[in-house]
């Protein structure tokens, strides 16, 4: 049984930087007027450094989902930079007449690049981008002007609230990440569930392997009388090598195989409890399924092995069928003195477990036994 992979831990992370992509397009649409003015109040470097933190921020709206992981922390990296450099020189490139009036459109940009920051640095640096990022403005004031312009000025305590989106991408990111455990201990458990299912259901194989290929040959050896004979010592053998094998190795899900070697696999089981002329199975062109093979061919020996422990009188026994990609027919016939099949005890592994409910388990599986004074036949059928 696979186990489940585990998941991207920047998966999040990826989903809220792509979110935060598309918001920081749309805020740039609704500073309208303001960034189109940008080529003739603002010198050229500026401009293009300006735009090149939208075109990485469009950059990761487009890919942020299928861009590989350091494609899209370099992306959002450099639209920061970008930003918080146009931030710093905002009044170096303004080439407009009134600076106490001018409200630098970049700024529109600071609520999601302060979020960027948080989804890739520790707390104390989002803290300290955030400080900075309010103040850059101001600065360049400073730094360019000599003063704060006014409207920087009235502006940046407004603008120190940004902080606020910080924190509500915190909270959203520490519910996604608690939703997200226990999504995924809930597909643990679902595993485990599952996990333990097949192992009874293996070991409720494996009782039935024991009572068909260990036990019931081992039975019909101390049943017959004189010395057993040399079929049935070998087909004890053979049984017992079928137990171990089957203790090491599951069938491997889905396996299928060629009809013609499910044929032989077929007949080799009959063979070792009648005469290989005995077996008439027909096959087609074409694959089947493994499983299908196998467990008809243990419900086929338990039917044999029924009729040399119980078909007291017998002379024949046969086995015919057809075996093809979409149907499975095996029918076992003896002609000895029969029983009365309701008559079986519930709690016998045989004829109820081992013949019956193992090919009605099957998908498309079934079977039926009549028995009376003239003989039994069992049929095992299959279809797809």
């Amino acid at each position: 049984m696979n186990r489940l992979q585990p998941a991207d831990p920047w998966a999040i992370e990826r989903l809220l930087g792509w979110v935060l992509a598309l918001g920081g397009l749309v805020l740039t649409l609704a500073a309208g007027d303001r960034v189109l003015r940008t080529t003739d109040e603002f010198a050229l470097w500026w401009s293009a450094l300006a735009f090149a933190a939208v075109g990485l921020i469009a950059a990761i709206a487009v890919g942020g989902r299928v861009f590989p992981l350091r494609v899209v922390y370099a992306l959002g990296v450099s639209a920061v930079v970008a930003t918080i450099l146009a931030q710093a020189t905002v009044f170096l490139g303004y080439n407009g007449g009134h600076p106490d009036v001018l409200r630098p459109w970049i700024w529109a940009l600071e609520p999601i690049m302060m979020c960027f920051v948080a989804l890739i640095t520790p707390l104390p640096v989002t803290i300290g981008y955030v400080v900075l990022s309010t103040l850059a403005p101001a600065l360049s004031g400073l730094l360019f002007l000599g003063r704060v312009p006014h409207e920087v000025l009235l502006q940046t305590p407004i603008h120190l609230g940004n902080a606020a989106f910080v924190a509500i991408l915190v909270g959203i990111r520490s519910r996604l990440r608690d939703r997200e455990r226990i999504e995924r201990e809930g597909r643990r458990s679902v595993e485990r569930r599952a996990l333990s299912q097949a192992r009874a259901k293996r070991r409720d194989e494996l009782s039935h392997l024991v009572h068909d290929d260990v036990l019931s040959t081992l039975v019909a050896a101390t049943r017959l009388p004189g010395k057993p004979i040399t079929e049935l010592r070998e087909a004890a053998e053979v049984a017992l090598r079928v137990l171990g094998a089957a203790a090491i190795a599951d069938p491997e899900d889905g396996a299928e195989e060629d009809v013609r070697d499910a044929r032989e696999r077929l007949v080799t089981i009959a063979s070792r409890w009648i005469q290989p002329a005995d077996v008439r199975i027909d096959a087609v062109t074409g694959r089947l399924p493994m499983v299908v093979v196998s467990e008809a061919g243990r419900a086929m020996a338990e039917a044999l092995r029924n009729s040399v422990l119980h078909a007291d009188g017998a002379t024949t026994r046969r086995v015919t069928g057809v075996i093809g990609a979409k149907v499975l027919r095996l029918v076992v016939t003896d002609d000895g003195s029969g029983f009365d099949v309701d008559a079986v005890p519930a709690e016998r592994l045989g004829v109820r477990g081992s013949i019956l409910g193992r090919m009605r388990d099957l998908p498309g599986g079934s079977a039926t036994i009549h028995s009376d004074a003239s003989g039994t036949r069992v049929a095992l059928e299959w279809l797809s």
